[in-house]
């Protein structure tokens, strides 16, 4: 009979033993608290979020005249180019600070910086045709590559800031910033300034 109660005992061991170190086992991890560095740091480190590219042709005409029909055919300067550019817009996470970052219960609020151009980049060659006076050829010979392409990139620039695109951008980059943070706190709504 010794032996039954002694049986039945360590049974009531083990099963209890096997219950508290069950508990332990899958107790349910505590709930991180979000704070809003937190949701900064995690956005900084993403750095440039680029969430508009735009390509377009961009064709320029430089003339360098005087006025003067004689002078122009002497020292005047006509540049046709052209080539297709690469604008990148998009966000700096890196600009944003705590104050920028609210967190309230499954609600965050941030203020995205403005918009910006990360880069302007020449896609393919530049077609350049450049007519200069006769003197000019001889004594100033300028090719007028440099010209050209500062002008391209700068019409390319001037594209770039039209309302339709950096809407757009602004739009695509609050997408993502939702994205990004859903990742980080699921079931979480995600307001902008």
């Amino acid at each position: 009979m010794k032996n039954v109660i002694t049986i039945i005992i360590f049974i009531i061991v083990v099963f209890i033993g096997g219950i508290v170190a069950g508990y332990y086992i899958s107790k349910p991890s505590p709930v991180k608290q979000i704070t809003s560095q937190v949701v900064l740091e995690s956005l900084q480190s993403r750095g440039f979020l680029v969430t508009q590219s735009i390509l377009a042709e961009q064709k320029i005409i430089i003339e360098n005249k005087t006025g003067t029909l004689w002078k122009d055919l002497i020292w005047g300067q006509k540049i046709t180019a052209s080539a297709l550019m690469k604008t990148s817009l998009g966000v700096d996470l890196t600009k944003l600070s705590s104050n920028d970052i609210k967190v309230s219960d499954n609600r965050i609020t941030i203020a995205l910086p403005p918009v910006e151009i990360q880069s302007i980049e020449l896609v393919s060659d530049i077609n350049l045709d450049n007519n200069q006076g006769i003197l000019k050829k001889l004594l100033d010979n300028n090719n007028g590559y440099n010209d050209a392409l500062g002008q391209l990139r700068s019409q390319a620039q001037s594209v770039a800031i039209v309302d339709d695109v950096q809407t757009k951008t602004r739009q695509g980059a609050e997408q993502e910033i939702s994205r990004l943070v859903n990742f980080l706190l699921p079931q979480t709504v995600v307001e902008f300034k």
